[in-house]
């Protein structure tokens, strides 16, 4: 009789006795594994028994699957002992790898019911699809990323330059053109396709190069210095005190290639004199290191002036200035007394009415004509003859110094002019244009005046022209050491200052005294015709040459 199985059989012994052992019954849907004994048990599928190994699979070792590392090192491995083919493979040869190696890189999956947990599958990203040998070619270096961002950069503002420029792209004309170029040791080379006063000069050992293209800010400041060189010392007597304030400097006109300047400057006059500005022309030439200038009244400024382009200034406008500047003192007297081809000047306002004359204040003043000025009538400054007009120290909205430079190279000077004429400087004006309206501040500074005026004066290129005997409107303005006093007179009668004096207009003086306007006819404040000065200010003289009142 066999025995009974109690179920309490291990791995090794099964407690069945060979004598009695119970009847195989296969499994229907088992098969017996291959390599297994023919009398080792079958236990039922998915049975704890059935999953522990059997006694062939004891001390076997167990065959482990290769990782990626491990691929990865073979491949390694496989193309440095093939260096010779490795380039012209290697697209083929990664595109196969990457079609492999996962089915390579693949755990096996265990069978159902072997007892062993299945290998976590790879994460996805980018590891999870093995990546082929990295080549010394195929990873770009920082250096090499700075070096295309360094050259792209430079191009780019290389062709943005030339772009501004007005150049096309293409051109091999160099981008500082004009500019003169550093050598590496420090010497100035000279750029190709410039012009000859735009090229960098070259400059002495240690020493600072000179610009290569001419600096405007440069100029004003050399005119100032050679403005103050030149013109400080008058103006300074002048005024009574030193200059505060730096020259006032106007570029009028520039050429195109800014190598020839031509503009006007003033000194100011300080808040406490009342003396007239002192101011000059001046003329300037880029020579390529430096500038060349010259102010009205030396040579140089006749120099330059001959030499200035026509684009800047015309021909006959350059003689005419020409001759301003090289005027001497005694011309400059003949013209005016009426010894030599004078202008006819009249007085600035309309013919046929009368003004109020005022003077410098002996106390004041060392000549009482320094300073001459009119009030009255409609308010009007005229030209007192035909010129051209340039304009000092205004901007065009504020109060200006004008200057009327005649035939004869005498210039009259109109300061406190407001609302002035918008002309052109150099443009020609004729006898009796209107120039502007009679103000109280001065367009260069100066003490303001108590009422409406213009000042006028007359000057040449170098120095103010004494009105000491100068005949103008048909009358003489004379002055008178003791007292000091400054008078105008026409044959018998005189105008002290403070009295209405006629304007006559161009004519010459006469011994023979205009005839009085019929009794009541006397302008008021000099808006109506012509008629006498106010009984105080108007003299007559003896034939012993004492003054009596009349």
């Amino acid at each position: 009789m066999a025995r009974r199985d109690d179920g309490h059989a291990s791995r090794i012994n099964t407690h069945a006795s060979p004598w009695a052992r119970a009847p195989e019954r296969p499994s229907p849907g088992a098969r017996p594994a291959p390599g297994r004994r023919p009398d080792e048990p079958q236990w039922p599928e998915g049975s704890w028994w059935s999953e522990q190994p059997g006694w062939d699979e004891r001390g076997r070792r167990r065959r482990r699957e290769p990782t990626r590392r491990d691929v990865r090192r073979r491949e390694k491995n496989r193309t440095r002992r093939q260096p010779e083919r490795r380039s012209a493979y290697r697209a083929d040869h990664r595109a196969e790898y990457r079609a492999e190696a996962p089915a390579a890189a693949r755990r096996r999956e265990p069978a159902r019911g072997s007892g062993r947990r299945p290998p976590t599958r790879p994460r996805p990203g980018p590891k999870a699809r093995p990546r082929g040998p990295r080549m010394p070619g195929d990873r770009i270096g920082a250096g090499a990323l700075i070096l295309s961002a360094v050259v792209g950069l430079s191009l780019l503002g290389i062709a943005e330059r030339t772009l501004l420029d007005g150049r096309p792209i293409g051109t091999t004309e160099s981008v500082g053109a004009g500019k003169g170029a550093r050598h590496p040791k420090g010497h100035a080379t000279a750029a190709p396709g410039a012009q000859q006063p735009h090229r960098q000069a070259p400059a002495a050992s240690g020493a600072p190069a000179a610009p290569a293209r001419p600096d405007a800010q440069a100029l004003a400041a050399q005119v100032r210095k050679l403005t103050l060189a030149q013109r400080g010392a008058a103006a300074k007597q002048a005024y009574g005190a030193a200059p505060t304030r730096a020259p006032i400097v106007a570029a009028t006109r520039t050429s195109a290639d800014g190598t020839w300047v031509f503009g006007t400057t003033a000194i100011p006059v300080p808040a406490s004199s009342d003396a007239d500005p002192e101011v000059a022309f001046f003329a300037a030439r880029w020579t390529g290191r430096d500038w060349r200038i010259g102010l009205s009244g030396a040579t140089a400024f006749g120099t330059l002036l001959g030499a200035m382009p026509a684009t800047v200034m015309s021909a006959a406008e350059s003689r005419a200035l020409r001759r301003y500047g090289a005027l001497s003192a005694e011309q400059a007297a003949a013209a005016v007394n009426g010894t030599g081809a004078g202008d006819g000047l009249m007085l600035p306002w309309k013919s046929g009415t009368s003004w109020t004359m005022l003077t410098a204040d002996p106390a004041a003043a060392r000549r009482p004509l320094s300073a001459l000025a009119f009030a009255g009538g409609d308010g009007r400054v005229l030209a007192s003859g035909a010129g051209r007009l340039y304009r000092f120290c205004g901007d065009g909205s504020g109060p200006a110094l004008l200057m009327v430079v005649h035939a004869s190279g005498v210039a009259t000077v109109y300061d406190r002019v407001r609302s002035a004429a918008q002309l052109r400087d150099g443009s020609v004006v004729g006898r009796g244009d209107p120039l502007g309206r009679t103000g109280t501040a001065g367009a260069c500074g100066g003490a303001p005046a108590a009422r409406a005026e213009v000042r006028f004066d007359l000057r040449r290129g170098a120095a103010p022209v004494p009105l000491d005997g100068a005949v103008i409107g048909g009358w003489t303005f004379s002055e008178r050491a003791k007292p000091l006093l400054g008078f105008a007179e026409r044959g018998l009668l005189q105008v002290l200052p403070g009295g209405l004096i006629a304007n006559l207009g161009a004519v010459p003086a006469a011994d023979a005294p205009p005839s009085s306007p019929a009794p009541g006819d006397e302008p008021g404040g000099g808006a109506g015709p012509a008629g006498d000065p106010s009984p105080s200010a108007t003299q007559n003289r003896s034939p012993s040459g004492a003054n009596t009142q009349q």
